[in-house]
């Protein structure tokens, strides 16, 4: 079985400024919100083997948080600008170049191309399955023995968790 966890970016800072969409950094907020969700991952134990991220400033940030929180090391990491340039079929391609020797990714990127992924993966091209809000984490499986075995409308949506949840749970 393998695995697919698919994560926006928390929320990111629009102070006003000539900064480049792609170096916008996280709000505090968004530090908070990573850190939530790698806590989540640490205590469930369905911590990802690599995870590959956007090269977007702020899918960075939301990485590093994570990590640190999901008590990982930054050599599981891959940047990837077709995470943030590209498209759903370009996140499929990531998924289908996995390493075989492992069950659990991680992509760390943005929407609409994260929804857009999801529901390519589980629909083919349907109609979208979730909709993902800043920092919000959704699991996918698929029953194949090889990455590259997965295609459009084969996997099956697992679970999805967002921050708001998570501070409620913990309240």
């Amino acid at each position: 079985m393998k695995t697919i966890m698919l994560m926006r970016h928390a929320k990111s800072s629009h102070r006003a400024g000539k900064q480049k969409d792609l170096d916008r950094p996280l709000a505090k907020q968004g530090g908070i919100d990573a850190s939530r969700m790698g806590f989540f991952i640490k205590k469930t134990g369905v911590q990802p083997t690599y995870i590959h991220g956007s090269t977007a400033k702020r899918a960075k940030e939301t990485v590093e948080y994570f990590i640190k929180a999901a008590d990982l090391t930054a050599d599981i990491v891959t940047w990837n600008e077709d995470l943030y340039y590209g498209g759903a079929r370009d996140y499929l391609s990531v998924v289908q170049k996995a390493e075989d020797d492992t069950d659990r990714i991680m992509l760390v990127g943005h929407n609409p191309l994260l929804e857009e992924t999801v529901s390519l993966l589980c629909n083919g091209e349907g109609e979208y399955v979730a909709r993902i809000p800043t920092g919000g984490l959704v699991c996918i499986e698929h029953p194949a023995v090889k990455w590259k075995q997965i295609k459009p409308g084969t996997a099956r949506f697992r679970w999805m968790i967002i921050p708001d949840l998570l501070q409620k749970m913990d309240s």
